[in-house]
């Protein structure tokens, strides 16, 4: 219950922000059909044919704007994941090299137990 409450809630959230940002992309659409037609005097077709041309500007730059800035944040995420996985083969090889004989045979019974029982379960 607590789980399908905390869905509603998101979905709800999701509703609510999609809702705002295209109430609010209706307002700008409509200032600047205003803003246009009464500075240049301009027909309905006219006017908007300009303001899709500003909007579409707009969202262009944005665009731009934002494919300068993606590339670096993958980067680090990139970069921060290999070193994770690095760390994490180090730590394991060195763990591995620590084990007796025993206890590597131990893992590796275990390894094979659980893929027979993979492979029994799904395939």
């Amino acid at each position: 219950m607590v789980i399908e409450l905390t869905i509603e809630l998101l979905h709800m959230i999701w509703e609510l922000t999609v809702e705002a940002g295209h109430i609010i992309f209706e307002w700008v659409e409509i200032s600047l059909d205003t803003v246009i037609e009464l500075m240049f005097e301009t027909d309905l077709h006219n006017t908007q044919i300009i303001v899709f041309y500003i909007i579409m500007t707009a969202i262009g730059f944005g665009v731009y704007r934002l494919s300068l800035f993606v590339p670096g944040i993958f980067r680090r995420i990139r970069d921060k994941t290999v070193a994770f996985y690095l760390g994490q083969k180090n730590y394991l090889s060195l763990y591995w090299k620590s084990l007796t004989l025993t206890h590597k045979l131990k893992w590796g019974a275990l390894a094979i137990g659980l893929g027979y029982w993979y492979l029994f379960i799904f395939f």
